[in-house]
């Protein structure tokens, strides 16, 4: 496909895909409709999907910044910069409509996608998501206990796979050289790397952008560690209809995809933000956790906490309208709530209690009942649920361009109350 000649472009084609596409959202059609408006057009030819995923997701300022249609294009039209792709190379695309199938912005998982990702009978859903049990659990490696954060449990599991030779490598989130709370993707291949990437971090980190590093080292199998959105693009990239070479790669070789309970995360510029709330230099900010509240290690040991919703102020935008706080297509969620110390593990497939129950077989994790400290799923559910109230999915969201002009570029002010509802402003 990369060396095939792209068919002529037919700009009507796009004009008209776009056109059908915001009449459904318009209408207050079901998502599964949506992508309906452009997949019919593949049938067409033509149809240069990059030029209608800017216009109507990037531009528009309703990217996620998952990064799904810069790891699955198969001749690098895109590059990634401020939380957001850019079609640098245009000029490139071989109008295969990868991008656009795999937005999670522009295609909502399809209704059979439960069954691809192979879901563990009996499955359950109590507000957050298919699941076959929960439990709290912690690794047993004093070192990767006291590098990890909240038990180290996907520490743990990733570096079994990796010993026991069931994984070659895993895609994480490292930090900057030079700065300790900026986050970048990484491709871990030994114990050392994934413990250089232990811990939590608070800004946004495009992980999956070192799925391309893997695919095309050849580095298989790999787990995939994400937040929500970036677990929903690696789903849609695993599962593409379109059966070219990067989907058939990612569907066959990545074998584990584990889900970090995620309320939002927060702008690059909310670290100096945070260092003023509490009156310390940034670079004395040396772990950031959130319980309830702001905790903040400093260099010095110290422990100190700040308001999380003054904090709140500098979340990402794109994070006040997800719908998705416990990773629903993953594998194995995984959360820092409830027992102090202790991972909050949701074992949702298969492939995810194979992982899990041998780890514990082998002594590199050890687990207890959730019945232990029932505030944990208290929590799941009620952190779910916040998720899932008056948060639109952001194609029903109006233009960046249109909450400027209105002096509400923060999308959290927005909903709608039915099909064809004119936006109007959230009551907190």
């Amino acid at each position: 496909m990369t060396g095939s000649v792209a068919p002529p472009r037919r700009d009507p084609d796009v004009r008209r895909v776009a056109e059908r596409y915001r009449r459904l959202i318009d209408e207050g059609a079901d998502p599964g409709e949506w992508a309906y408006a452009w997949r019919t057009e593949l049938n067409r030819g033509g149809f240069r999907a990059v030029d209608f995923l800017m216009d109507e997701i990037v531009h528009a300022g309703k990217c996620i910044g998952c990064a799904s249609c810069l790891t699955i294009c198969p001749v690098d039209v895109f590059d990634y910069d401020d939380e957001r792709p850019v079609d640098t190379r245009t000029e490139a695309c071989v109008y295969c409509v990868l991008c656009a199938d795999v937005c999670p912005v522009l295609r909502p998982p399809d209704r059979d996608l439960r069954d691809l990702i192979g879901y563990r009978e009996p499955a359950g859903d109590a507000g957050y998501g298919p699941y076959s049990y929960g439990c709290y659990a912690r690794a047993t490696d004093p070192e990767i206990l006291d590098r990890g954060q909240d038990g180290g449990v996907v520490s743990a599991l990733i570096i079994h796979g990796l010993e026991a030779g069931s994984l070659a490598g895993a895609v994480l989130g490292d930090v900057l050289p030079d700065d300790s709370q900026i986050g970048r993707h990484r491709l871990a291949r030994d114990r050392a790397a994934v413990l250089a990437c232990a811990a939590s971090r608070y800004t946004y980190s495009a992980n999956t952008l070192a799925l391309q590093e893997a695919m095309h080292a050849d580095v298989h199998p790999v787990a995939v560690v994400g937040v929500p959105c970036q677990v929903d693009g690696m789903r849609l990239q695993q599962h593409s209809s379109i059966r070219l070479e990067m989907a058939n790669w990612y569907r066959k070789n990545v074998s584990l995809v584990f889900g970090l309970f995620c309320s939002e995360a927060f702008t690059h510029e909310s670290i100096g933000r945070l260092a003023d709330l509490l009156g310390v230099a940034r670079d004395r900010i040396a772990n950031i956790n959130i319980k309830g509240k702001v905790v903040v290690r400093l260099d010095d040991g110290e422990v100190v906490t700040s308001s999380l919703k003054q904090y709140r102020k500098w979340a990402r935008p794109a994070c006040l309208y997800c719908l998705d706080y416990s990773a629903e297509q993953a594998d194995i969620g995984f959360g820092g709530i409830g027992l102090d110390g202790w991972t909050f593990c949701l074992i949702r497939t298969d492939r995810g209690h194979e992982a899990f129950q041998q780890a514990i077989a082998d002594g590199v994790i050890e687990a207890r009942p959730l019945a232990d400290e029932p505030r944990g799923q208290f929590l799941l559910e009620k952190l779910s649920a916040d998720k899932k109230a008056n948060r639109p999915l952001p194609a029903r969201m109006p233009s960046r361009q249109q909450r400027e002009a209105e002096g509400h570029l923060d999308p959290k002010t927005y909903y709608t109350t039915g099909p064809g509802a004119p936006v109007v402003e959230q009551v907190e």
